[in-house]
């Protein structure tokens, strides 16, 4: 800034780079607790749980939930907090540290709801909510809806609770889920940033009506995928789920998220001049070999995007 000293500066400059520090450690930590919890969750495949980590929140742009688990004593979305600090749960209310989070009960709730919202009866009745801390001692209770415990009693949490679904609904719901938190996980796109703000001059304020408040919908893609799901098993019977899952996983990820090839090869078999985004596309337009412009194929395919220009296995400008 004008008129600033170079002593003046450099302290801002330390300032700034603590508080990114601080700010680093904080995501750090909480990286590590959901290591530790996807672990004690990751043991639970070998018993017929179904558990996906780190997906994108159905619906939301900028969120992601950070675990889900499917297995005989239902469906439980589960967050992990890797707090510390004493954590009191009471009359309704849990503090941390003698702060309340009411916030944070709430979204863990609102998380559970979308969720069930993308699976089919029974599993959409028996979708729970979980506040999971990473500690060593143990942690029960629940506030309002939500499950609370500690890393220290999670499994026994989940496999102490009566079962409610048939390890066929436990597939079948694994399935369900499987598909539209991968598509949601795969589709998100990136934040961009917001266009600078025009000034304009002040008007009178004229109090506009409110918009009617619209209950969440499925999409039209789910209830067809839904659909095709029940009739198919329908056809060939719940004893033949197990040899479907596959099949009907890989068709579905092909429609909503795109195909996945290993090798900038595989990829170029079908589109020899490569796949980009559109923008990124437009820019060559003086270019003889142009990408070819599918967004799902990119998406689904964006870790070949070694440069992170918007373009996948182009060919050499």
């Amino acid at each position: 800034m004008a008129g600033e000293s170079a002593e003046q500066v450099a302290r801002r400059q330390r300032e700034r780079a603590a508080r990114l520090e601080r700010s680093a450690e904080m995501w750090e930590r909480g990286a590590q607790g959901e290591r530790a919890t996807g672990a004690i969750l990751d043991g639970l495949r070998a018993e017929g749980w179904a558990v996906f980590h780190d997906v994108r929140w159905p619906d939301r742009v900028r969120a992601n939930i950070d675990h889900v688990a499917i297995g005989p004593s239902g469906v439980f979305v589960i967050d992990s907090k890797n707090w510390a600090g004493r954590i009191d749960i009471r009359e309704g209310t849990f503090t941390c540290r003698g702060r309340r989070h009411d916030r944070t009960i709430a979204s863990a709730g609102d998380a559970a709801l979308a969720v069930a919202r993308h699976v089919s009866a029974p599993a959409a009745g028996l979708v729970h909510a979980v506040l999971c801390f990473v500690r060593d001692e143990r942690i029960e209770g629940r506030c309002h809806e939500v499950l609370m415990c500690s890393t220290a009693n999670l499994r026994e949490m989940l496999v102490s609770r009566p079962a409610v679904l048939t390890p066929d609904q436990v597939r079948m719901a694994a399935l369900e889920l499987g598909v539209f938190l991968r598509a949601a996980t795969a589709s998100s796109p990136r934040p961009s940033p917001a266009p600078p703000r025009r000034q304009v001059a002040s008007r009178p304020s004229v109090p506009s009506p409110q918009p009617r408040r619209q209950q969440p919908k499925k999409s039209m893609t789910g209830r067809f995928v839904g659909l095709g799901l029940i009739v198919l098993v329908a056809l060939l019977g719940l004893s033949q789920l197990p040899l479907i899952v596959d099949l009907a996983t890989q068709v579905v990820s092909d429609v909503l998220v795109g195909h996945q090839y290993g090798t900038c090869g595989e990829l170029r078999e079908d589109y020899p001049n490569g796949v980009g985004r559109a923008a990124a596309v437009d820019e060559m337009k003086r270019q003889r070999h142009r990408p070819a412009v599918d967004e799902r194929v990119f998406i689904a395919n964006s870790s070949l995007d070694r440069d992170d220009d918007g373009l996948i296995c182009e060919r050499p400008r």
